[in-house]
Formats: structure tokens, C-alpha cells, sequence
């Protein structure tokens, strides 16, 4: 990874580096950042031109074995700020405040009630309850602590990727009670979409258009909960209406084009206008290998070879939003169902979850100039450890794989270990699972899953 000398901000973010006299610039951070925002990340490790290879730790925000200080920087407008989402940690995976944990039990606060806790006191602790069990979150350590029990969990807390919001809701009027008496129309006016200018009562809603789009693109079929005044909402994307959760009062839903103005979710009796989606346009990912989000494009980062881009895609829904579109990738037929996001392999039947998100000025790749991430290359003449990973694909061990999982060994590691015990076992995680790889059957195993892969040692010659 390059560095550069510290300059004006052209992202919302930066990662930055002090090498003792100097804070320098990384180039090409858009993959630092990437796994910043994944819980399941404790860190990256880089190779830099100038410094060789680093490992930079995301919970303690240092540079492993070094006097290199990192720093992310932020450059927002004042009435801006990021979303940031808390995490903890259960079975061997991150799971959101808010979501189902093990027990199958939510926690009584979400992720936005402890970060607003958090922005109050940054060292101080906030309580909750799932079930009938009561907890205490620390800020200071990034526990949760069972106080009944005294059982501590590991606590993350991770911004939510690109994610910028407004302070304050950006809403053309503010909504009202959604109750029937407070939006009849005027006479004549009834059943009459309408998108309201003004409003007098100066109720506040959580969610602004911008947010209802958002999560929209991020699953057209999923639901939002939302407050306006003292009442709460349920806001269903596939059926298009709104709930009162406390009335049960319903209302419909539409999204709708504007001419000469963006897209935009109207509400009756609301007024949702849009600012104009920020360059980079949509972005068509299906979910594969350990369940990493992967971009559709003509040569995948992992060897296969697809007929389509996310361009392709976005083409074909923009002209059949309900459609459906065929395609192939390395030797298989696939159909992508816009209408219910997923894509599935016309031999095997393998379905795979597929999303369209909205892609803010940074590039559409993780491709990095100047940047290995992973251990250097062997030697000539050396050995490299491969697994027969998706569709087929020969993928080689790193830290940090091609499709964006995060490894704890590479193929150095493995050959290493190898030579000190040919019949022997290495145990390793990536992404959020942990595996055995056996040297005597070459094979690798989930253990949590069972699924097994076969792996290979290969003689490399003068390449990686």
C-alpha cells in the first residue's frame, strides 16, 4: 500500500498513518474500510512499499509490533454524522442489538439506543434485559455482562459501511400523527395522494425518505420499524403499507418517480422527498463463499468467469424491476429473480440471497494498487496451499482472500507447519467460522458446519 502526504478529504473517511514526524495518507483505504465495518474483523494486515508487512488492529486501533500509529478520519458537515452499529458476541458469531441471539430472544435496546447512550458518555455503560435475564454494557471495556451470572461477552462497535446521515430529520415536513383524524383530507380531496409542504404540529419521525430508500435497496422484500410522535411503525416494503403498532392502524405505501426529481417512497399525508442518489450508481452483489458479499463482474475475483457485470444487471432491472435475468459463471447456467433477490443454479439448484446497493463515490472493486494482502510471495521453486472453494475454483490460503473473507493463516503458514508435521492438523478461522485442515487427507473442514473441501500443496515456480 502507498502512502502519501495527508491532504484535503475528497471521502467522508480516511485512513491515515503516523510514522513518528508525519501523519501519511493510505492510498486505496476503500478495503480497510470495508472490513472496519465487519464485526467479525479484528484487524487487516497490509504490506506496504515502505514499511513491509503490518498488522493493523481494529479493537485496539494500533499497528501490531510497531510505533506506527493508525488514525481514521472523518470529514463531515456539521449536520452530518455516521451511523454506527453495536455488536456482541455469541457462539462464534457477531450478532446486532436488536437481532435474535441463540436464545432466540431480542435485547431490549437496539443499536441505536446504545449509541445514543454512548454519544452521551463514551465512559459509561448502559443496562438492558433479554427475557428475563438483566444485563450491563461497560463503553470503557466493550463488555457485556450478565448480571445475574457474571458471564461477559466481547461487544463491538463498528460504523455501518458508506453510511452518512443527517442529524436531524431531513423530511420536506415532519410527520404527524398517523392516526385517521389527523390527515382527512379537505372535501373532495379524499383518497387523493398528496405530499405535504408544511408541517404545523412539529411532530419528529425517526427515518427520513433517504433512510427508507436505503434499507429498501437493501432488501425489497424486508420491513422497517419507525416512530413518529409517541407512536411506532412498521413500514412493509413487499406489501407497500404501514402499520400502527400500537392503533393497528394501516395505510398504503407508494414509491414512485418524480419527473425531473429522484425517486421517492410517498406516504399519504406524508412528505418524503429524495435528494438525488450520489454517484457511483447501484451496485449487484449475491451472497457466496462463508456468506461474504461478492460483485458481479465478468472475471471474478476468485477465477470464475461470469457473462454478466453489476452493470449488466442494473441495465436489465432498471427495464424489468420484477423480471428475471440468465446468466453463466465459470462452467454453470444461473437465473437471477430480481423480484425476490436470489439467484439460482440452474444444474444444481443452489440458492444464493442477492442485493443491490447504493454505491457512494468509492470504487466498485477491493482491487488494490500497491497493496499485497498477504504474506509475501514464496520463493521460487516453494510450495502453495491451495482449497477447492466455489464452483470449483482453486483458491489460494491468505489473510485476507480475493473475496473479501478474512483468514488467520496464509499459505506460508500452512507450509510451515507442514514440514514440522506431515500427518498432522492446523486449526484456523476465516470469516466467522473455524475449520480444520488435515495433511494426511488434504482436506479442510468447517467445524461448525461439517462442510469438508478438498486442498491442495502445489510446486510454484517463479509466481505467486
Amino acid at each position: 500500500m502507498a502512502l502519501q502526504n495527508s491532504t484535503a478529504q475528497v471521502k467522508h473517511y480516511q485512513w491515515m498513518l503516523h510514522d513518528g514526524s508525519q501523519w501519511l495518507n493510505l492510498n486505496h483505504d476503500s478495503v480497510i474500510e470495508t472490513h472496519y465495518c465487519q464485526p467479525g474483523a479484528q484487524g487487516i494486515a497490509l504490506f506496504t512499499s515502505d514499511y513491509g508487512r503490518i498488522f493493523l488492529d481494529f479493537d485496539k486501533m494500533e499497528i501490531e509490533g510497531d510505533q506506527m500509529t493508525p488514525y481514521r478520519q472523518t470529514s463531515l458537515s456539521p449536520d452530518e454524522t455516521e451511523e454506527y452499529l453495536w455488536y456482541f458476541f455469541e457462539n462464534r458469531r457477531w450478532h446486532e442489538y436488536g437481532s435474535q441471539g441463540s436464545s432466540k430472544k431480542k435485547a431490549s435496546v437496539t443499536s441505536p439506543d446504545i449509541e445514543q447512550q454512548y454519544q452521551i458518555n463514551p465512559e459509561g455503560s448502559c443496562t438492558f434485559t433479554i427475557g428475563n435475564m438483566s444485563y450491563s454494557l461497560n463503553f470503557s471495556a466493550m463488555t457485556q455482562s450478565n448480571l445475574h451470572t457474571g458471564m461477559q461477552r466481547r461487544v463491538r462497535r463498528r460504523p455501518k459501511y458508506n453510511s452518512v446521515i443527517q442529524k436531524t430529520s431531513s423530511l420536506a415536513s415532519l410527520i404527524q400523527d398517523l392516526s385517521l383524524s389527523s390527515t382527512v383530507p379537505p372535501a373532495g380531496d379524499e383518497g387523493v395522494w398528496r405530499e405535504h409542504k408544511a408541517n404545523a404540529s412539529g411532530v419528529v419521525c425517526s427515518v427520513s425518505n433517504d433512510d427508507i430508500e436505503q434499507t429498501y435497496q437493501q432488501n425489497p422484500q424486508g420491513q422497517l420499524q419507525f416512530t413518529a410522535g409517541q407512536f411506532s411503525y412498521m413500514l412493509d416494503y413487499s406489501g407497500m403499507f404501514q402499520v400502527n403498532n400500537t392503533l393497528g392502524t394501516k395505510r398504503k405505501v407508494r414509491r414512485i418517480l418524480c419527473r425531473n426529481q429522484p425517486k421517492s417512497i410517498s406516504l399519504q399525508g406524508m412528505a418524503l422527498s429524495s435528494a438525488a442518489p450520489p454517484a457511483g450508481g447501484y451496485v449487484w452483489q449475491f451472497r457466496g463463499e462463508e456468506g461474504v458479499w461478492t460483485e458481479y463482474k465478468t472475471n471474478n475475483a476468485c477465477g470464475v468467469v461470469c457473462s454478466i457485470t453489476s452493470d449488466d444487471i442494473e441495465q436489465s432491472y432498471q427495464q424489468n424491476p420484477q423480471g428475471q435475468l440468465q446468466f453463466t459463471a465459470g462452467q454453470f447456467s444461473y437465473m437471477l429473480d430480481y423480484s425476490g433477490m436470489f439467484q439460482v443454479n440452474n444444474t444444481l439448484g443452489t440458492k444464493r440471497k442477492v442485493r443491490r446497493i447504493l454505491c457512494r463515490n468509492q470504487p466498485k472493486s477491493i482491487s488494490l494498487q500497491g497493496m499485497a494482502l498477504s504474506s509475501a510471495a514464496p520463493p521460487a521453486g516453494g510450495y502453495v496451499w491451495q482449497f477447492r472453494g466455489e464452483e470449483g475454483v482453486w483458491t489460494e490460503y491468505k489473510t485476507n482472500n480475493a473475496c473479501g473473507v478474512v483468514c488467520s493463516i496464509t499459505s506460508d503458514d500452512i507450509e510451515q507447519s507442514y514440514q514440522q508435521n506431515p500427518q498432522g492438523q492446523l486449526q484456523f478461522t476465516a470469516g466467522q467460522f473455524s475449520y480444520m485442515l488435515d495433511y494426511s487427507g488434504m482436506f479442510q473442514v468447517n467445524n461448525t458446519l461439517g462442510t469438508k473441501r478438498k486442498v491442495r500443496r502445489i510446486l510454484c515456480r517463479n509466481q505467486q
